[in-house]
């Protein structure tokens, strides 16, 4: 697109006219395949070697030098400038010091790369991508007599010279590339007639103007793109949960059928027989809808498996009430997110956008943070009671990530007091205070995802997510937390 030999020819007289005789103070880098130039009382050079295309540019303002910086070529800082030049026939630029050192710059597709040469040495910014030295020596300029023969022309310039220069003859067209000071055709930087004779500094003005038009509309893209699919995952995950809690049949079959074994024991209880871990369901008692076998925890009196039995069966009503609640609150949720995805869907342009994010904060916010790709997997399993959402960790690793990349420092954090288990969060959601019950509950499902599920009664503690830090050194799922409270539960009974 720009880098074409004859553009950067152009590139190099202005470089060469500003920072001849100047001092390099340092290279460094901020990012991949972005090498910058920094020179004393000039602006910086920003070289670019990456997507979406190749470019090179003088900062339009002073850097502000980011600490995590990386220092490159550390023996040409303090070298004088001497000249810029390219490379006859290549798609090299030279910065070419006092010392008898090289900075040569290749803009050549993917082989893109800035090498330090001296005393036959060669030093890469990219240390992965290596070249054949003879492509730096500067060989004979050759005359040509058409564009096919001249290989400073691509293979687009070739096939549409005709239609870019309006000419075919060959000397006419270089011509008209010396005198000109760039122009966009079809998307692309041409060296096509001007107005006005080549001067540097108009030239240059128009290649930067190209370069930066380009880059903004590449991000408008990327960025529309990147929000679209936030927004598009927001809607697939409400979309799944509706259908999760539209789907009552599931929790009414099990409340019925524990409420069935609870019945039933507690009609026969006279010939259970003690620590039997199974109970056939006498005849006049089986229902075709319901197993005529009964698992028993033998280790437990009769009575106190009656008694699990019933809370389980009320635990699946209550989550029918509460699926009937939520799938309320989440049409109402889906419908806003549908209407925010309508309204950003007629976005065209990087103004529009820039206004969009400044008035919609909070919805990016949030769309960002619920944010998981459909193949990204998710380092919890979720739980909902009485609209307030729950999330546990899946592993120790899992446990970190959940705590430290996806909980708030508002939220809170809950854990077993003296036995190895999972995290477990209660989302605020911009909520104020936290039920007791619902401290509870959270509190019985870590009791439940630990080593000591199997206790009548354990120790959980909790405290304010940002009490919570990881120290150095620390193993996966190990934190160190403060300010805690302590909460006495039965595991849940899941």
């Amino acid at each position: 697109m720009i880098t074409n030999w004859f553009t950067l020819q152009k590139c190099t007289d202005y470089f060469d006219q500003e920072y001849r005789n100047k001092v390099l103070e340092r290279c460094f880098t901020f990012e991949k395949n972005e090498l910058w130039l920094q020179f004393r009382d000039l602006p910086s050079l920003k070289v670019h070697l990456g997507q979406p295309f190749q470019y090179i540019l003088r900062s339009s303002s002073p850097l502000n030098i980011k600490k995590e910086s990386v220092r490159i070529f550390p023996a040409l800082e303090g070298a004088i400038l001497e000249a810029v030049a390219m490379l006859p026939g290549e798609r090299v630029m030279r910065f070419i010091f006092k010392d008898g050192s090289v900075l040569s710059i290749l803009f050549l597709s993917n082989r893109g790369n800035v090498v330090y040469e001296k005393s036959d040495s060669l030093k890469y910014f990219k240390k992965k991508i290596t070249i054949d030295k003879e492509l730096l020596i500067e060989k004979e300029v050759q005359t040509f007599s058409s564009l096919r023969e001249d290989p400073r022309f691509s293979p687009f310039w070739k096939k549409n010279g005709p239609e870019i220069f309006g000419i075919n003859d060959y000397n006419s067209i270089i011509e008209i590339i010396r005198s000109s000071n760039g122009k966009e055709f079809h998307d692309r930087f041409v060296l096509s007639k001007t107005d006005t004779v080549f001067q540097p500094e108009e030239f240059y003005s128009n290649y930067r103007q190209f370069v930066i038009t380009h880059l903004q509309k590449g991000q408008f893209h990327q960025d529309h793109k990147s929000i679209e699919a936030r927004f598009s995952a927001k809607l697939n995950d409400l979309q799944r949960k509706l259908q999760d809690t539209e789907d009552t049949d599931k929790n009414r079959d099990r409340a019925d059928r524990y409420r069935f074994f609870a019945d039933t024991l507690s009609a026969c209880r006279h010939l259970v027989q003690a620590h039997s871990d199974t109970f056939q369901v006498p005849e006049m008692h089986q229902q075709d809808k319901f197993p005529n076998e009964i698992s028993l925890k033998k280790d437990i009196p009769i009575a106190e498996n009656i008694d699990q039995f019933y809370k389980k069966a009320r635990s699946s009503e209550n989550r029918i009430e509460e699926n009937k609640k939520r799938h309320q609150q989440l049409l109402r949720e889906y419908d806003e997110w549908e209407k925010y995805y309508n309204d950003f869907q007629k976005i065209k342009d990087a103004r529009a956008l820039r206004d969009w994010k400044k008035a919609h904060p909070d919805v990016l916010k949030e769309a960002n943070k619920n944010h998981t790709g459909d193949n990204e997997r998710r380092p919890y399993k979720e739980f909902i009671k009485d609209d307030w959402r729950i999330w546990i960790g899946r592993s120790a690793r899992d446990n970190d990530e959940m705590t430290f990349k996806h909980a708030t420092k508002t939220d809170i954090w809950l854990h077993t007091r003296h036995s190895t288990g999972s995290h477990v969060i209660i989302k605020k959601d911009g909520k104020k205070d936290i039920p007791k019950h619902i401290i509870e509950f959270a509190a019985s499902l870590a009791a439940r995802h630990s080593d000591e599920k199997h206790s009548s009664l354990v120790t959980v503690t909790y405290t304010q997510r940002k009490y919570v830090t990881k120290r150095k050194g620390m193993p996966p799922g190990k934190v160190h937390f403060q300010y805690e409270k302590d909460v006495m539960v039965k595991p849940a009974d899941i």
